[in-house]
């Protein structure tokens, strides 16, 4: 179960990072993930839906920050160009 929890941790956590748009909390994060990826256990099916819901909301929240960067980069092209143009 120790597994279980850890992962779910992680997630939690890679989720109120990524919302504060923590750098430095990602990083660290973006260790344990990857120590709990070369385990190779397994979880168990009593939080696999939980651990799902979670992986979901991350997925959900990393695609409206690469929305979110679109548009800001395409803000900044246009800012660039209008620059030039005066």
């Amino acid at each position: 179960m120790a597994i279980d929890d850890a992962v779910a941790d992680v997630l939690d956590k890679t989720i109120q990072a990524l919302t504060l748009l923590d750098l430095d909390g990602l990083q660290d994060l973006e260790k344990q993930i990857s120590a709990l990826a070369k385990s190779n256990i397994v979880c168990g099916i009593d939080s696999f839906n939980s651990i799902l819901a979670k992986k979901r909301l991350l997925e959900l929240l990393l695609q409206n920050c690469e929305s979110n960067l679109d548009s800001l980069n395409r803000l900044h092209e246009r800012n660039t160009r209008n620059q030039w143009a005066h």
